[in-house]
Order: structure tokens, then sequence, then C-alpha cells
């Protein structure tokens, strides 16, 4: 009963997405080359293609990156998020509850919000209290970016190897992927 409610509250919450997704704020900074051209010319995450790896900051004022989580578990799975959006906070529990279900070395998720308000998100994480690694771009680190993030939340399913698994994997899919 616990878990089709949970499969109810998550397709809930991705049709929500779908219809009332936070569009991501766009970062200020951009990437600076020799002969003063911008260049972002990473694609966006798609399944099937190996992961982008970025540096975040965490709250202690740390640099984290996601290769420092990549092999360490079966998967990682990358939560964009922020403090703002409401489908955001609303998947946090659910996210919680498939962290709880899973052992450190089968699954790791990584939170990584776009938060420009740094205030915003340290008060976001004290309510939250997410026991995964949390950290924020800002900006030197601009990381969703590097995976075409345009609404939040956002999430991709990278596997031991480094191979993108799934973008926006709906609990279901999730579940699955984690079984076998």
């Amino acid at each position: 009963m616990k878990k089709q409610f949970y499969s109810f509250v998550l397709c809930t919450l991705s049709l929500c997405t779908l219809l009332t997704a936070c569009h991501k704020q766009p970062a200020q900074p951009t990437t600076e080359v020799a002969n003063d051209t911008v260049a972002v010319e990473q694609s966006p995450a798609e399944p099937e293609n190996q992961y982008i790896d970025f540096t975040a900051v965490t709250p202690e004022g740390n640099e984290i990156a996601l290769s420092q989580l990549v092999g360490t578990a079966d998967y990682v799975l990358v939560d964009f998020w922020a403090s703002w959006c409401g489908p955001c906070r609303r998947l946090i529990p659910v996210l919680k509850e498939i962290y709880a279900g899973q052992s450190r070395t089968r699954l790791q998720i990584f939170s990584c919000s776009v938060d420009q308000e740094e205030d915003a998100w340290r008060t976001a994480l004290e309510e939250e209290q997410m026991p995964w690694p949390q950290a924020r771009e800002d900006e030197n680190h601009v990381c969703s970016d590097l995976y075409g993030v345009e609404y939040i939340p956002f999430t991709v399913l990278i596997d031991r190897e480094g191979q993108i698994v799934a973008v926006n994997p709906e609990e279901p899919e999730l579940e699955e992927l984690l079984l076998q």
C-alpha cells in the first residue's frame, strides 16, 4: 500500500512538474577561452552518453566533484533543484524514501542546487535534512548548464562506469533499474 502511495505521489509530481516545472534561472557567467570566444560545446545529458564531470560548492565551502561519487556505488542520481522550487521540494521526501531503501554501494544521491541566494539554499538544507552530499553551483561552478538543465527538478542517473542510464526517471523506472 505504501509503495502504491509513493508511486501515485511520484506520478502526480511528474505530471505537475511537466505542467508547472520551475524554470531554472539563467546562469550569469560564461566560460572564456583564448580568443575571447565562448566555449560551451558540451551536449546535454542523454541516456547512453558518458557523464559530464563538474564541481560545485558544499555547505562547508569546499569543492566537491561528481567524479568523487561516480564509481563508488552502482548508481549515482544527480538531483538539480532549488529552495524556491515547489516541485523540487515535494520530490525530496520521495528521494529520501528511495535512498533509505538502498545500500550506499547500490545508490548514492548527489544534490546540486541552482539557488542564486546562498542563504535560501542553507535554510532549505536545514529544513529538508537530506542525508546525501549537497552542493550549490555559483558564478565559478555552473554545473546545470553542462547537463542542459532548463527546468527543475531535473535528475540524471549514472551507472558505476559513468554512463548516463536515465534522465528524469520516474519512481517505477528508477526502482526497476535499481533491482537489476
